[in-house]
C-alpha cells in the first residue's frame, strides 16, 4: 500500500476493521486490504477520468506514474476539473467503500 494523492480523503476505517475481525487467515485478510486498496483506487481513477477532458488524461496519468504522492495531482485537478474537486473525490470514495462493505457483509 503506497501513499497517493488522495489517501487523506478515503476514510477506510470501518472495512479494514471488519476484515481484520473476519475468521480467516492473516494472508487472506491481507489479499483482502490490498484488494480493496485496489478497487478504491481503480474506481478513483476511473471517476477522475470521466470527470477531466481527454485531452488531460495523458498529462495527469503520467503525473500519476511519476508521483503517486504527489499533492500536486489534487492542485490539477482542481484547477481543470472544478476548485471544489476534493470533497466531489471525497463523496466518491465514501460511495465505494459503502458499496465494498455491503460486499463484504453479504
Amino acid at each position: 500500500m503506497s501513499i497517493l494523492f488522495y489517501d487523506h480523503l478515503v476514510d477506510k476505517t470501518e472495512v479494514l476493521l471488519f476484515i481484520d475481525h473476519l475468521p480467516e487467515p492473516e494472508n487472506h485478510k491481507g489479499k483482502l486490504r490490498q484488494l480493496v486498496d485496489d478497487i478504491i483506487h481503480q474506481g478513483l481513477i476511473e471517476y477522475i477520468l470521466q470527470k477531466l477532458h481527454p485531452h488531460q488524461h495523458h498529462t495527469f496519468l503520467t503525473r500519476l506514474e511519476a508521483a503517486p504522492y504527489d499533492p500536486e495531482l489534487l492542485s490539477y485537478l482542481k484547477d481543470h476539473i472544478s476548485p471544489e474537486f476534493e470533497g466531489e473525490l471525497q463523496k466518491e470514495a465514501a460511495k465505494l467503500i459503502s458499496i465494498i462493505k455491503k460486499d463484504l457483509s453479504t
